[in-house]
């Protein structure tokens, strides 16, 4: 059977296609000007009957817990206007956003709340991680 262009469903949900993003409506949108700023939210956590639970930004090109943390100034340098953006849609919506920056084999990840100072994070393994996000 030929792979489906389309996002597979679970129950009738659409779920993601990893890695056929298209960059056209990118690099179209850019030639609109410099003004017109436009960013991809990375992750909207949904419940079904609760609804958008989390807005989740994540970053994760770093090798080990040493790389993410010499890597986090420059992380934090790159993603302002994005950290602003989901700052901003938390706020008005009251839903939590947090910036998750994590190893590449998925082993550490640091979660900020992007309601608190960037300094304070939280530490976790790939299961509490998991239980972090099951939580929300």
């Amino acid at each position: 059977m030929k792979n489906s262009k389309f996002a597979p469903r679970v129950e009738n949900t659409k779920c993601e296609k990893t890695g056929n993003r298209p960059k056209e409506y990118s690099l179209w949108h850019r030639s609109l000007g410099q003004e017109y700023f436009a960013v991809d939210i990375d992750y909207v956590e949904f419940r079904k009957g609760r609804g958008i639970v989390a807005f989740i930004a994540v970053s994760g090109e770093v090798n080990n817990e040493e790389h993410l943390n010499n890597s986090k100034k420059y992380i934090w340098i790159r993603t302002k206007v994005e950290r602003e953006i989901l700052s901003q849609l938390s706020i008005k919506t009251k839903i939590p956003a947090f910036f998750v920056i994590h190893t590449k084999d998925l082993t550490l990840f640091h979660v900020h709340n992007l309601r608190e100072d960037l300094d304070k994070f939280t530490k976790m393994d790939q299961e509490e991680y998991s239980k972090f996000i099951k939580s929300l």
